[in-house]
């Protein structure tokens, strides 16, 4: 059954400007698994000014669930995602901790294939692994690209996802039996038609009475096979013993929206990871509103401390989606600063995108 992780998908992407246009096109054809809360995005971008650009992205790589690996010459040429951040994307995939799949962005001599054996690599289509830039227009690409991810997200977050493939797969055979099966049965039934059912010479006032009787006998026949082949490719669709997820409208809707969590100094400078959030004695409306009360990374599980509204949009003044009790689960998107930042005030007030968790939320 489905549960509820979300994917962590890390980008290695080298330090080139037609590369980081790429990956920024890739996000974007990514977006509605991000919506669907189905994965959160790193790149080397999300860095905050004043950290340690290595080690956040080391912690980030070892901390992915996908990584993706944008191949190109400007990769292959820097000894630092070479050498560094391949080799331990590697080692990760052969630990079975992380799945790495590399993009081809550019054309770049095969080579490359050795450091990442058995690795899936996209986009790829009927005619073989080819480059983004040999695709036209790119966007065929990249949709080619993010079918494929979507494909390793459901088979990370969903147990059943090997059966499912199977059956897919089984289906398709059934279907194209019953095509050919079909096919020999009308050619059999037109022979034996012509040949047992010819009007008789003897009886020409029966002729077109007997015709019409052994055409509608025929037909039924074959509506009958027909249906009992339909009724096979049903039963091959899902296993009877396979179980059904339950039909609850109420507590499997996962609501996204935006939440007040807390407060950090201004002084500080930027907003790192980690870093705890004020608590204020004097004003109990601006208590972190988040256990543990840190600012939280993306893909983060939370626990709400009181009651707060679940809000349509960033700014948190809008249409309020729902209550949100004390004690219930959510999962970070993105933490952001709120658009309109008091001068005088010496804090960030800082909001959240959220995914609530009705369901198991463990990692």
């Amino acid at each position: 059954m489905l549960n509820t992780k979300v994917i962590k998908v890390f980008y290695c992407c080298s330090n080139s400007t037609q590369d980081e246009q790429m990956r920024q096109k890739l996000e974007d054809h990514l977006i509605n698994l991000k919506r669907q809360g189905m994965i959160t995005n790193w790149h080397k971008r999300m860095i905050s000014p004043g950290k340690e650009w290595e080690s956040e992205i080391d912690t980030n790589l070892k901390t992915a669930d996908i990584i993706l690996v944008l191949i190109s010459s400007d990769f292959t040429t820097s000894d630092y995602h070479w050498d560094v951040l391949a080799k331990q994307a590697m080692e990760q995939h052969k630990a079975r901790t992380s799945r790495v799949i590399t993009i081809l962005l550019r054309p770049v001599d095969d080579s490359w294939k050795k450091a990442f054996p058995n690795v899936k690599v996209l986009p790829k289509d009927e005619k073989g692994e080819r480059p983004i830039t040999e695709w036209r227009p790119y966007d065929k690409a990249f949709k080619n690209i993010s079918t494929g991810i979507r494909e390793i997200v459901e088979e990370l977050t969903d147990s059943t996802f090997l059966i499912k493939k199977i059956l897919r797969s089984l289906r398709a055979i059934v279907i194209v039996v019953a095509k050919f099966a079909l096919k020999v049965f009308l050619f059999v039934g037109t022979l034996t038609y012509s040949y047992l059912f010819r009007p008789s010479r003897s009886r020409p006032r029966d002729r077109f009475s007997n015709i019409f009787i052994k055409r509608i006998v025929l037909l039924l026949i074959g509506s009958i096979f027909i249906l009992l082949i339909l009724k096979k490719i049903n039963i091959l669709e899902m296993p009877s013993s396979a179980p059904q997820p339950a039909v609850n409208p109420i507590k499997t809707v996962n609501h996204i929206g935006w939440i007040w969590i807390g407060m950090v100094n201004k002084t500080s400078g930027s907003l790192s990871v980690g870093k705890k959030l004020i608590l204020q004695p004097s004003n109990t409306k601006q208590f972190p509103s988040i256990t543990p009360p840190i600012i939280p990374s993306p893909g983060t599980i939370v626990t709400i401390k009181d009651e707060i509204n679940l809000m349509k949009e960033k700014s948190l003044s809008g249409k309020t989606i729902l209550k949100l009790q004390k004690g219930e689960k959510l999962v970070i998107l993105k933490v952001e600063r709120f658009s309109k930042i008091e001068k005088n005030s010496p804090y960030i007030r800082l909001k959240a995108q959220v995914r609530q968790c009705n369901l198991n939320c463990n990692r």
